[in-house]
């Protein structure tokens, strides 16, 4: 029982009287709880009615568990708009305190530096954790282990982890890369479609530190499906696909025939590349193709990630990251969205976590958030995954930085899938050729008259005196000096080169296809043994009656060569395939029983419910058969 739910003086009562007799006789949190308030030593002054102490010490206890809770509520978030300052449920009237108590002393456990500390600091932790630039949705998760280390991880920081001036300038760097190249895309390709990520440059710094994270702990490889909205930026920003490969298919004559199979517009290709990181780690990474229709990559994304994961020899999932970018219109709105999350944990389906980054730019083309959802998020969607959800600042780089961090921790931990929420905004309209002041005229009054995010964080960088002024014009020059060079480079050579054929990167994912017909049957008495196999019946397993008379069936029409139906035909077809070391896969509603009932490639025992696959023991080097 967690004590915050505990706000009975008659329970405390018992488990106190208990602790006094054993301290081992309570848990943990129980012993820990009651060790804060003895009354003797430690110069603490107790008060002479012990049970009012207990219970001031669970009022403060189920403050804390609704800033944990709501705390999100109160933070400021949108680089738009003011967050509001109060909360009736947060306020300290709402659990009987008053401004009174904020100096008194309580006790703190797992949460700040000191066994006790006055209410004012708790306050002070509880809202600078979660009510700044970043609003956490972690309570509902029902694993007590996975709030815990959530908890561990941001309170005793409160939500800022200290930086040091070399991890600072990196971040300033990745906001420097962002914002230059769009700015250099305005500049010579004025008017031209390339779906802008200014307003949500951070995102650029929070993908670096993501992916330092998770190759930490392991990680491979990566695949990441994303739409249109900053796509040419991550390839050059974070895949570091040549700002001359990029150029070149902005030239007037670049031709799409040049590619391997169709041609699309630059802001749908895929990329596979092997990116060496700060680590010294070694990432391949494969930017899906984008299908242009919304969020459709998702389970494309999923499945190359699933398929990638079962070709690994040692097993180890956690070796391969899938990556989705989402828009807030289209997370909320899109259906496949809740039917690929809803498939996260499933046994045939699951990838050991996917990150989900929503580039929430609080518009869905002219369509703002109160006319598109009813929820108060556009991720409230993925509440139903008991997994964790990160809202932050898009101006605030060092919040986003962190957020990205323990979302990627996250995964590689547990296994589940991890929502970050990016609040920004989107400077241009839909595209570069699209007016929002028909639209939202307020909302793009008080975007033009911000600054980029990569002059804000010089800015504040410059007022700490981490860095100078020539320091900043040095980075500035560097990739405007690149930039050039690679625009110089694609109008001396605009034809592309052929594009590498996506599979050719993907050993053992892909066979070779052929139209030539060939032999695909196997001798008759390979097929007896293979129908003995199947149709026999393990000691140890009673299935159904009916079941029993099927397999007799069965076998007697392969020995008499008599009356072989679909159903049997198609298992002795399987059966041929896995001894042969060909793996089987099937999956989807009724796959094992079939819908007809005339599958039953799994059988149940009637007493254990054990299931039972005769497809996965024919030969002991078989290759394995897999329904789901």
């Amino acid at each position: 029982m967690n004590l915050t739910d505990t706000l009975n003086a008659d329970y405390i009562d018992a488990q106190y009287a208990l602790w006094k007799r054993d301290p081992e006789a309570v848990s943990r949190e129980w012993q820990a709880f009651f060790a804060g308030f003895q009354f003797a030593g430690d110069g603490w002054q107790a008060p002479g009615d012990a049970q009012e102490l207990q219970m001031q010490q669970a009022q403060v206890e189920a403050l804390k568990y609704r800033y944990r809770d709501i705390g999100h509520l109160l933070a400021g978030v949108d680089p738009l708009a003011e967050g509001p300052s109060e909360h009736p449920l947060l306020q300290l009237s709402a659990f009987g305190l008053t401004e009174e108590d904020l100096d008194r002393e309580f006790y703190t456990y797992r949460f700040a530096d000191t066994h006790r500390a006055p209410l004012r600091q708790i306050l002070d932790i509880l809202q600078e954790t979660y009510c700044q630039s970043i609003g956490v949705e972690f309570m509902h998760l029902q694993d007590p282990q996975e709030r815990l280390w959530l908890q561990d991880r941001m309170e005793p920081i409160r939500n800022r982890p200290p930086l040091d001036h070399d991890a600072q300038i990196r971040i300033l760097n990745k906001l420097y890369q962002a914002s230059l190249f769009e700015h250099y895309l305005n500049k010579k390709y004025a008017g031209q479609t390339r779906f802008s990520l200014e307003g949500a440059e951070a995102v650029i710094a929070m993908l670096d530190a993501l992916l330092l994270t998770a190759t930490e702990y392991g990680c491979t490889e990566l695949i990441l499906g994303m739409a249109h909205r900053g796509r040419l930026n991550v390839e050059t920003n974070v895949l570091y696909k040549t700002y001359e490969e990029v150029f070149r298919e902005f030239v007037n004559d670049y031709n799409p025939e040049s590619l391997v199979g169709m041609g699309d517009v630059k802001y749908h290709n895929g990329y596979f590349t092997t990116i060496r990181l700060a680590n010294k780690c070694h990432l391949r990474a494969f930017l899906v193709d984008n299908p242009s229709h919304l969020e459709s990559v998702n389970p494309v994304v999923e499945g190359i990630a699933r398929a990638r994961q079962d070709l690994l020899p040692d097993g180890n999932r956690n070796q391969v990251l899938p990556l989705l970018f989402h828009g807030d219109a289209a997370f909320a709105g899109q259906g496949i969205v809740t039917e690929t999350l809803n498939m996260s944990q499933l046994d045939g389906y699951k990838t050991e976590g996917t990150i989900h980054l929503v580039i929430n730019n609080q518009i869905g083309f002219t369509t703002l958030p109160e006319h598109a959802r009813s929820t108060r998020y556009s991720t409230d969607i993925a509440k139903m995954l008991m997994v964790p959800i990160f809202h932050v600042h898009g101006e605030d780089p060092e919040a986003a930085v962190h957020v990205a961090k323990l979302a990627s921790s996250y995964r590689m931990e547990f296994g589940k899938d991890v929502v970050i929420d990016l609040i920004c905004y989107r400077r241009y309209g839909h595209n570069e050729g699209d007016e929002p002041y028909f639209t939202q005229p307020q909302m793009y009054e008080r975007i033009r008259e911000r600054p980029s995010i990569h002059t804000l964080y010089a800015q504040k960088l410059l007022q700490a005196g981490i860095v100078q002024q020539e320091q900043l014009d040095r980075i500035e020059q560097g990739i405007n000096l690149c930039l050039e060079e690679g625009f110089e480079a694609a109008q001396k050579n605009p034809r592309i080169l052929p594009k590498v054929q996506f599979y050719e990167n993907w050993e053992g994912f892909h066979g070779t296809y052929s139209s030539e017909p060939f032999e695909t049957g196997v001798d008759q008495d390979t097929l007896l043994d293979l129908a003995r196999k199947l149709n026999t019946i393990p000691d140890d397993l009673t299935p159904h009656s009916k079941l029993k008379r099927l397999l007799t069936k069965r076998l007697e029409a392969v020995e008499t060569g008599e009356g072989i139906d679909w159903a049997n035909a198609e298992a002795l077809a399987f059966a041929s395939l896995v001894t042969q070391g060909e793996p089987i896969r099937l999956s989807g509603e009724d796959s094992g029983r079939g819908t007809f009932s005339q599958r039953h490639c799994v059988m149940f025992d009637r007493t254990t419910g054990q299931a039972h696959v005769p497809l996965n023991h024919l030969s002991p080097d078989q290759a394995e058969f897999k329904v789901y």
